[in-house]
């Protein structure tokens, strides 16, 4: 009974130890995770504790301007900017002045300044700027915004920028609210106001400098750069989980500016310059078809003519348009080539026009072509056709006087008397003649090239009739 017994609590002790054991196994492999966890903890806890605790202060600064249609070398400035201020660890003010521009652009410009680093301020600037349509969503973006006398912001509606294709009803809807949203999102991560932003983006609403502080829109008023440095001394900035204190005060800043390449890219992107670059490419081609020489005015006008079709590329263009103006090109050639009169000229000069409105699609006023420029163009082209079909359709009726063929059957003018040798005088070249009769021919008598002996020219005296004919 004993040994039964003594048996019995030993196996119920090997159980309890087999079942201590496991217990401890478990316990063990769930300890690491979560002394791991409450290292981790403990460790960002203290580490954003000291972030916030020990502020970067941030005394240098950079400037860079927005100007003008914010196109792809736009945005690869502005980002080459942004990239430079971050690796030097200086805060960035962008001087903005533009009526928009290209939305994949905008998106570019924008996503680069959420991430990064240091603090981007947008400056609505100088006298008479604008922020409006992309530059809206980008002062949205932006860590601080401010804006200088009489400048102003809004009319963000999304425009028709496709080209030769019409958007419907729908899909443009479609776009709206995703830019509504697009700009509610950037208004609500900077603490902007939204209903405002949804309002510029839904209804094309624009406010003044003072009207954008007074609902929230922006942060600051500024009459200059200076004031500007002044107003943003000792302002705290918290991005992506630092903590800059600006000290602006007595900041010198330095320009970034665009190097020239860029800078030309930039300019040859208005839509007006353009086409100024393609009108007057065509007029070197043109040119080179009716005075043909050593290709000088054609190369031009090709490489004019490439630039022009570059600068269109990234606008909203309708090809239709762009095929008109290059039939007006070939009617063109076509007229000057085979003397035509000037009716091919004519159908081309309407076709320029035609093609010159239709050019570039888009809602945006700030992407047409003026009315004033195409007339302009349309004029000169005009008128430079005139004088060279004019001078082509001369020479054309000009017979050639060089060569035995051209001299055989003209009338030349005896310069001294043939008995029966003597001279002659044809297309103001003198020439030895000599009288097929044999018959003595006094000066200043009319004869006919009958045929050319060697450098003599054979003669006949013209009968009266023929005389009075000519």
């Amino acid at each position: 009974m004993i040994g039964k017994k003594l048996q019995k609590n030993l196996k119920r002790s090997r159980n309890f130890i087999i079942f201590l054991f496991l217990f401890s196994v478990l316990l063990f492999s769930l300890a690491p995770s979560t002394i791991s966890n409450e290292y981790n903890t403990s460790e960002d806890k203290t580490f954003t504790d000291v972030r916030e605790e020990t502020p970067v202060e941030l005394s240098g600064f950079y400037l860079c301007r927005l100007e003008g249609i914010i196109e792809p070398s736009l945005a690869s400035y502005i980002k080459k900017c942004l990239d430079r201020s971050e690796a030097s660890g200086y805060g960035l003010v962008i001087i903005m002045n533009t009526p928009g521009g290209l939305e994949t652009s905008m998106r570019d410009i924008i996503t680069k300044i959420l991430n990064t680093e240091i603090p981007v301020i947008v400056f609505v600037y100088p006298v008479g700027a604008r922020a409006a349509s992309a530059g809206v969503f980008i002062t949205y973006a932006s860590d601080i915004a401010v804006m200088g006398p009489s400048t102003n912001i809004g009319a963000a509606h999304p425009v028709n920028l496709g080209g030769s294709q019409e958007i419907s009803d729908d899909t443009m809807e479609k776009i709206t609210n995703d830019s509504a949203a697009y700009i509610k999102n950037l208004a609500e991560s900077k603490g902007r106001n939204s209903e405002w932003a949804v309002e510029a983006v839904r209804n094309s609403v624009s406010i003044t400098a003072g009207e954008a502080l007074e609902t929230g829109v922006i942060d600051y008023l500024a009459e200059d750069l200076d004031e500007l440095f002044v107003i943003l001394d000792n302002k705290m900035v918290q991005k992506l989980g630092n903590t800059y204190i600006l000290k602006s005060a007595s900041t010198v800043p330095e320009e970034i500016r665009m190097n020239f390449i860029t800078r030309f890219l930039h300019i040859i992107s208005d839509p007006n310059i353009a086409y100024i670059l393609l009108s007057i490419g065509v007029l070197g081609i043109i040119y080179e078809f009716s005075q043909p020489g050593l290709g000088i005015s054609g190369a031009i006008g090709v490489l004019l003519l490439i630039l022009g079709l570059y600068s269109l590329s990234i606008l909203p263009i309708n090809y239709a348009g762009l095929g008109l103006i290059l039939l007006a090109m070939i009617l063109f050639i076509i007229d000057i080539l085979m003397s035509l009169g000037g009716i091919p000229s004519i159908a081309g000069v309407v076709s320029l026009v035609m093609g010159s409105f239709l050019l570039i699609n888009t809602d945006a006023p700030y992407l047409k072509i003026a009315t004033s420029l195409i007339i302009s163009v349309a004029v000169v082209i005009s008128g430079f056709l005139i004088i060279v079909i004019r001078a082509v359709y001369k020479a054309h009726r000009i017979k050639p006087v060089t060569g035995k063929d051209d001299i055989i059957g003209g009338t030349a003018v005896v310069s001294s008397i043939l008995k029966p040798e003597g001279q002659v005088k044809i297309s103001g070249e003198i020439w030895g003649a000599i009288s097929e009769t044999g018959k003595n021919i006094k000066e200043g008598t009319k004869v006919t090239v009958r045929s050319i002996n060697g450098l003599t020219l054979i003669v006949l005296e013209m009968n009266n009739k023929e005389k009075k004919g000519g």
